[in-house]
């Protein structure tokens, strides 16, 4: 690797510090995630990109919310219903479009309850 000029390890710390200089208060940013919800809101917000503002929120000790949460809806899923509506012949997608669901939500609950899948459509299995 080549070892950089010093005018390049000038500018590069013109950067660093420009960017720190702009860096919210650890309490800003807990408000700000508290306000917004997302990394990419906050992010937005602070005219950054996502894993800056995703590094400033964990240094502040913000708990960030886990990737893939389930939605509203499908909290309210009702296994038994939807697995009586697979057996009855619809497919995950208009299962989960009447929902309010992605298919994969559809499907892994339907897995969970232990509803044996129809193999796809052109799939040899």
């Amino acid at each position: 690797m080549a070892e950089s000029s010093p005018i390049e390890s000038i500018f590069s710390c013109i950067i660093l510090t420009d960017a720190m200089s702009n860096r919210p208060t650890d309490q800003e940013l807990r408000k700000s995630y508290r306000r917004l919800g997302t990394i990419s809101a906050v992010a937005a917000e602070s005219d950054v990109a996502f894993e800056t503002a995703r590094r400033w929120l964990t240094n502040a000790g913000v708990e960030l919310q886990p990737k893939g949460r389930p939605s509203k809806q499908a909290a309210k899923l009702n296994a038994a219903a939807l697995a009586k509506r697979y057996r009855d012949g619809e497919s995950l997608a208009t299962i989960g479009e009447a929902a309010g669901v992605s298919p994969a939500t559809v499907r892994a609950r339907l897995i969970d309850a232990g509803v044996e899948l129809r193999p796809r459509r052109g799939w040899n299995y």
